[in-house]
């Protein structure tokens, strides 16, 4: 048996002090979605800038799939990597 709270098995026990923003995207159908609430609280507490976007009625890996929710969420995450990852 492994120890779940090393940060190498779970980031959630990391430190998470001084990361770039983050976007974290979950469904509310998400079976990983209390996990994802969950860092989201970490990296806010750390001071880290992270936002959190819960798409209703959707399951884990529902980007993949061809819904107008995915498309949303697709382009959701494209705005956001151009506000904060391009350069001036």
């Amino acid at each position: 048996m492994f120890d779940r709270t090393r940060p190498d098995i779970s980031t959630i026990y990391g430190d998470l002090h001084g990361l770039p923003p983050a976007l974290l995207v979950v469904g509310s159908d998400d079976v990983l979605l209390v996990d994802n609430l969950a860092m989201a609280g970490r990296l806010s507490a750390a001071g880290n800038e992270v936002e959190l976007r819960i798409y209703p009625e959707s399951p884990h890996g529902f980007t993949g799939h061809p819904t107008a929710t995915a498309r949303t969420a697709l382009s959701g995450i494209a705005s956001w990597l151009v506000e904060h990852v391009t350069q001036p």
